[in-house]
């Protein structure tokens, strides 16, 4: 039951934004439509995230987090590496991509 509640978890983060680190990492020998199925996947997350930035500084407090989007601010003090009280794209995308590694490697641990 834990890993099904882990892979439930990890699932939902990754939904918010591995679509932006999946489309910068897509293999050149990919399909078209998988290209164009990752292209609108990190356009949506980047739309999602810059309407959640509400003072367009292009990143996001914590309150920012709740107040767009909830599941990723369940996960904020991971996310937050600098521990700066905000976070960025780049933050997401590294959580994202660390978290999938983990877990293709069969190494996924409860969320932090």
């Amino acid at each position: 039951m834990n890993k099904t509640v882990i892979t439930l978890i990890a699932a939902g983060v990754l939904s918010l934004a591995l679509p932006s680190a999946f489309a910068q990492n897509v293999a050149p020998e990919a399909s078209p439509e998988r290209s164009a199925r990752a292209e609108k996947m990190r356009e949506g997350f980047a739309k999602r995230f810059t309407e959640a930035d509400a003072n367009a500084d292009g990143q996001l407090s914590r309150e920012e987090a709740n107040a767009k989007m909830p599941r990723l601010a369940k996960h904020f003090d991971a996310i937050d590496t600098g521990k700066t009280g905000f976070i960025t794209k780049e933050q997401i995308e590294a959580r994202m991509k660390k978290r999938a590694g983990e877990h293709h490697r069969g190494k996924t641990q409860p969320a932090s």
